[in-house]
């Protein structure tokens, strides 16, 4: 029967209940597509476990609920990241739509970062990759040594049948030994396929470029070099792309605030189409970790030409505001303009000099500065205050702060401050936003917006049950925006503060970029976009190209909410991949922290469960770590909305105060597994106990406690419980010994481990 190929066919709409909650809830029977025998392309995503994987439809995004699951039998040999035609094979006992490959199209082009290792018989590349459960032969190589970290390129060769193929490789680069310092870092971009080194091209187009201004490229600028501007950054910022100037108005004339933002003008030296704009398209954003930064231009741009530097000219694109005293926008003006930052400042200087008004700060940074960042904290409250009454919310993310020694070994982890210097900032940045958003959406004139879609109900009627039992809110609050503000409020500061601020942020939707404008929930505006930070943003540079377009009367060329569409859909994506290489290198830099410190006790409390874990944050430092319900003795489960686990006796939840010993450090998997040897739970009918559990299994974190458990459909709870998972060993799918990076390649007898990933900070 030949079979035609289409685009993937989603199942007809029904009811999100479960889809997008935190609770796992079992889904209706669904209904595959009418022509269930059509195929249609999609990447094929391995399991960690080894028992199969998932189908993702090309053009689908991740995080969208429409990857199918594909049983080993179902997998025709695919590995994780080939390209695949596969087609809807009906739903699984749990309800979940079922997919199955039909034929294998290609390989995954990206190399692989794996531990190279000489055997008897050759050379083998161990990967890093959790979700490659497979061994890669490789021929011998000049370029590394055995115990080596490389970066793999496999084969694209599929002929015969893949089920019976040993993977070969070859290596291509080494990326250094598994004791370098910050070898983490080299191998979290390695593992996200993230774009370390810049093309000769790119090297080539910034070369000419002059390390002083011409004076002809200020032809036409409005000249700012006299005007008292600042940067305010973190201490350990590299690059300055914001500024910021404010001028309070005479009475006489009605009084308020002349406001100007004055952001670097990347766009001046990036052409459109050449090699810079295609590398920064292509890395969409840069990316951060604690002690080291992949930026999305070249340093010579990003920390020199383009950078806001004191006492520098530099080029800009102002947005002059004019608020009221009732803070209304009186007027909004753009200029192309040149200016001369007058200091770079941190954060704790201006804490320092205006919020603690410590003598010597302010006559350091002298009277007219001082003056200036006054009135800027006088107007940004302000603007917060109004900012909270249109029913914003007033979430500051929760973020860990590594500390370093002159070596660059983390020696510490605490949280990051954030006080009124921070929100000031902010609340300027918010507003240019919003203005260059708005001269968009009036002229009708296609951008790139950063929308935010509504929060899902369920997760925030979760999240509600979750504050009652704080008592922080009552049976008939509902989760609005300005009781979960008069909530945050209650906590701030407080030992409950992080944990609920990561509840709720898990509660909300992602932000990200689209050319269609539907608003942004989380700050309650209508006209929303990204325009303040072009040196670490791509969709900021679109909007910087267009908005001087317009200004000098270019016309709107046909096709473009389609051509900016597509970059929208690409930065997103981009985003999201850095957000994760993010996280995944803050859960490296803990393992290394703590590793030192096994059998040490530490204060923290619970901030949320697996089906199998308990994730306890630690006061201090300030990092995660993983307790197994196995640990606590007695048969725990985890109720459906994660929020407490119970053996019947005894109720630990969310927040509930615990002392825990620190048993293991996993770099493989990347975790810090602990056992509680103290916490304060409650009994069943809610009164507070002391609870002291016996050590009744290992408290070591597995790979498995990370994988979602299969919860039975309503039609299907009546089947008998299926038998183990085990299958036979199948040609070619060989099971590896574990090698951790920092190992030296010594094997254990530990299944594979990898990258899980997992909650944390979220970028606006």
């Amino acid at each position: 029967m030949s079979r035609k190929s289409h685009g993937f066919r989603p199942p007809s709409p029904r009811s999100r209940k479960g889809r997008d909650s935190d609770a796992p809830q079992a889904r209706p029977p669904v209904t595959a597509p009418a022509r269930p025998f059509e195929t249609f392309e999609a990447t094929f995503l391995g399991h960690p476990e080894g028992t199969g994987g998932f189908l993702r439809p090309v053009g689908v995004r991740k995080g969208a609920g429409m990857d199918l699951l594909v049983d080993w039998r179902d997998a025709l040999g695919a590995i994780h990241g080939d390209r695949v035609m596969a087609e809807v094979a009906g739903d699984s006992r749990d309800g979940r739509l079922r997919g199955r490959v039909v034929k294998i199209l290609a390989r995954g082009e990206q190399p692989l970062p794996a531990l190279l290792q000489h055997q008897a018989w050759g050379w083998r590349a161990v990967p890093l990759e959790p979700r490659l459960s497979q061994i890669i032969s490789v021929p011998p190589t000049d370029l590394a040594e055995d115990g080596d970290l490389v970066s793999v390129k496999l084969n694209s060769d599929l002929g015969g049948p893949p089920s019976a193929q040993q993977l070969r490789g070859v290596v291509v680069a080494k990326l250094g030994r598994p004791t370098d310092l910050k070898i983490e870092n080299k191998l979290t971009a390695a593992l996200y396929h993230l774009r370390t080194d810049f093309p000769q091209a790119v090297m080539d187009e910034l070369a000419p470029f002059p390390t002083v201004i011409p004076e002809t490229w200020l032809a036409g600028r409005e000249d700012l070099r006299e005007l008292l501007t600042v940067t305010v950054d973190p201490p350990t910022a590299q690059d300055f792309d914001d500024a910021i100037s404010l001028e309070p108005l005479p009475e006489n004339e009605g009084g308020g605030w002349r406001l100007g933002v004055h952001i670097a003008d990347v766009s001046h030296y990036v052409r459109e189409g050449g090699p810079l704009d295609q590398e920064a398209q292509t890395r969409g954003t840069s990316v951060y970790f604690p002690d080291e930064s992949i930026p999305m231009l070249p340093e010579r741009l990003s920390g020199e030409l383009c950078s806001l530097r004191e006492g520098v000219d530099r080029l800009a694109l102002t947005v002059w505001m004019t608020v009221s005293p009732d803070l209304e926008m009186v007027e909004t003006r753009f200029s192309e303009s040149v200016i001369k930052s007058r200091r770079r400042l941190t954060y704790d200087q201006v804490k320092v000099a205006c919020l603690d008004l410590e003598a010597r700060a302010r006559h350091d940074l002298g009277e007219d500065v001082c003056e200036l960042l006054d009135q800027s904290l006088v107007l940004s409250r302000r603007l917060n205050e109004a900012r909270l009454a249109r029913g914003a919310m007033n979430l500051d993310s929760e973020e860990t702060e590594f500390l370093f020694d002159d070596e660059g070994r983390p020696v510490d982890a605490r949280r990051y401050a954030h006080h009124d210097a921070h929100r000031m900032i902010e609340a300027f940045m918010l507003l240019a936003n919003e203005a260059v958003a708005t001269f968009f959406s009036r002229r009708k004139v296609p951008t790139i917006y950063r929308i935010h879609d509504e929060p899902d109900p369920l997760k925030l009627e979760a999240f509600k049950e979750v504050a009652m039992a704080f008592g922080l809110l009552r049976p008939h609050d509902a989760p609005t925006p300005e009781n979960l503000n008069a909530l945050l409020d209650k906590i701030r500061g407080g030992p409950l503060e992080a944990m609920l601020n990561a509840m709720l942020l898990r509660s909300l939707k992602r932000a990200e970029y689209s050319v269609d404008n539907i608003g942004h929930s989380g700050l309650a505006l209508h006209d929303y976009l990204h325009f303040t930070s072009p040196i670490r943003r791509y969709p900021d540079l679109i909007v910087h190209r267009w908005l001087k377009r317009l200004l000098h009367g270019a016309p709107v060329p046909e096709g473009l909410h389609t051509q900016l569409a597509i970059v929208a859909k690409q930065s997103t994506d981009t985003e999201q991949t850095a957000t994760e290489a993010e996280r995944e290198n803050d859960r490296w830099k803990t393992c290394l922290l703590m590793k030192p410190k096994i059998g040490q006790k530490f204060d923290g409390r619970i901030q949320g469960f697996s089906p199998k874990v308990a994730f306890v944050r630690l006061a201090s430092p300030f990092v995660e770590v993983g307790v197994p319900l196995g640990a606590l003795g007695g048969a725990f489960t985890v109720n459906e909305a994660r929020t407490h686990t119970t053996n019947g006796t005894l109720v630990l939840s969310i927040g509930d105060p615990v002392k825990v010993e620190i048993t293991g450090v996993d770099e493989d998997l990347r975790r810090v597994s602990a056992w509680i040897v103290e916490a304060q739970g409650a009994d069943p009918k809610g009164k507070r106990t002391a609870f002291v559990p016996s050590l009744a299994a290992p408290a070591t974190l597995r790979e498995g406690d990370f994988a979602e458990e299969k919860r039975p459909s309503p039609r299907a709870s009546h089947r008998p419980a299926e038998r183990s998972s085990e299958r036979p060993a199948r040609k070619g799918d060989f099971r590896k010994p574990s090698a951790s990076p920092r190992s030296g390649g010594r094997a254990s007898s530990r299944a594979p481990k990898g990258s899980v990933r997992g909650g944390g900070r979220k970028r606006g």
